[in-house]
């Protein structure tokens, strides 16, 4: 089990990489990515199992996001049916706030008034 969330995690790591790689190519978004990345001190891996520690589940998605200037970690984690949207400082690893995706709770929210209308 270690083993594939290791995996997991290098993918994700390596995906998030790549990506931030071919923006840097492609001009001022890239060029605020990279100027991100230079910020960083701890990698993605980190990042993804300290939000799956704290919300006790599985990364579905991971990015380094411009937070007003601020670059964090944002790392989706899956528990059973709820999402629950991380940030992660890119300086030390700490929890910078975890709550439910908001996505995630306007599809129940609509679920909900649908299931209602029916009655």
């Amino acid at each position: 089990m270690q083993t594939a969330r290791s995996i997991l995690v290098g993918v994700i790591a390596f995906c998030a990489l790549g990506a931030s790689l071919a923006l840097a190519r492609g001009g001022s978004e890239g060029d605020n990515l990279s100027a991100l990345l230079s910020r960083t001190g701890i990698g993605m891996a980190k990042a993804v199992s300290a939000a799956e520690d704290r919300a006790q589940g599985k990364a579905v998605r991971a990015e380094l996001e411009d937070e007003n200037g601020t670059p964090v970690y944002g790392v989706e984690v899956m528990s059973g049916t709820k999402l629950t949207d991380v940030k992660v400082d890119v300086k030390d690893g700490k929890i910078l706030s975890a709550r439910a995706d908001e996505a995630d709770h306007e599809g129940r929210e609509k679920e909900r008034e649908g299931g209602e209308n029916e009655d």
